[in-house]
């Protein structure tokens, strides 16, 4: 009897030993995370992420440390993440690029968007602007139209490269409005809007942040925007729906992800910090005047948005032909 009262005895000592441990042990974060970004700094996807960090690190209790990787069109520092520890301690910024398009058109890349990763929560959302380069002597977007229609792949419009954002906002604009423009790939968003305000090609759409000064200041004359309504910072643009295709947006958005298998219970810690960033006067403040739009939701929210947008990129890729060699 005595050896059994001893035995139970020091089970639940060493029980109550361990209790301290397994507390700190669940406490979420106990140092700071990391953000992995696909980019370099200076670019929309690093001032996306820096701006979360900066307003971040009171709701979370830990700074947020912002890690650039860039290099192949993101899939670098995805790779990165998708093989990080499942602790919630490496996140990944991404966007419908990596989670949607890439997917779609690309082979062999070195992560699976659909079982590497889980949703943590959404971040922001932009829209494009369709330019035309300062010589174009179409004004409206109607003018435009009409005269793709009368001469089918005279005008050029121009992209970021084959399969990017905006080839695809692009490809859509034209299946909607029913037009044919000749494409021409750029290796980047800078050569092409440079080719742009050089008057060497005649069309292109880029994202709000990127373009809004260049339009601003006429070196680019702005046709209209792609959202369902217009623009805050660019009131007198209208939008495609405005200018005569109906039912035409465009938007891209970013993100954060987490490892597959992190524990729910550390995702809502971190997508409820997000959250009371988003819905906090800086951060909304600081991404409304870059031409961004603060999108919190949950986990499930964007789990849906991914969804449906890769419903709907596939829809368009496999109608409009579009392949990366």
């Amino acid at each position: 009897m005595m050896d059994l009262q001893r035995r139970r005895l020091l089970a639940a000592l060493a029980l109550t030993s361990l209790a301290p441990v397994a507390r700190a042990q669940a406490a979420f974060p106990d140092h700071p995370p990391r953000l992995l970004v696909g980019f370099a700094p200076g670019g929309g996807s690093d001032f996306i992420a820096r701006a979360l960090a900066a307003e971040i690190a009171g709701p979370l209790g830990q700074p947020l440390i912002v890690e650039n990787r860039p290099g192949a069109g993101g899939a670098i520092a995805a790779r990165a993440a998708a093989s990080s520890p499942p602790n919630g301690y490496t996140l990944f910024l991404g966007s419908a690029a990596t989670f949607v398009i890439n997917p779609v058109l690309m082979r062999n890349l070195p992560y699976d968007a659909r079982k590497d990763f889980m949703p943590v929560g959404s971040v922001a959302r932009f829209d494009y602007v369709l330019m035309a380069r300062p010589g174009l002597p179409y004004k409206t977007l109607a003018d435009l139209i009409a005269h793709a229609k009368q001469k089918p792949g005279e005008l050029t419009i121009g992209s970021a490269g084959n399969g990017s954002n905006t080839h695809l906002a692009a490809a859509a604009f034209q299946q909607a409005a029913g037009i044919r423009l000749r494409h021409i790939p750029y290796k980047g968003t800078t050569p092409a809007l440079t080719d742009l305000a050089g008057n060497n090609i005649d069309l292109l759409f880029d994202s709000v942040p990127t373009v809004l000064s260049l339009v601003k200041s006429g070196k680019v004359t702005g046709l209209a925007t792609t959202g369902t309504t217009r623009e805050a910072l660019l009131p007198d643009l209208p939008t495609v729906i405005e200018g005569g295709v109906p039912g035409f947006t465009a938007s891209n958005w970013f993100a954060v992800f987490a490892p597959a298998r992190t524990p729910p219970e550390v995702v809502s810690a971190i997508n409820a910090a997000m959250r009371k960033a988003l819905t906090g006067e800086a951060l909304r403040a600081q991404l409304i005047s870059t031409g961004n739009v603060p999108l919190p939701g949950s986990p499930q929210d964007l789990q849906a948005l991914v969804d449906e947008e890769r419903a709907s990129y596939t829809r368009l890729i496999q109608s409009s032909g579009i392949k990366i060699e």
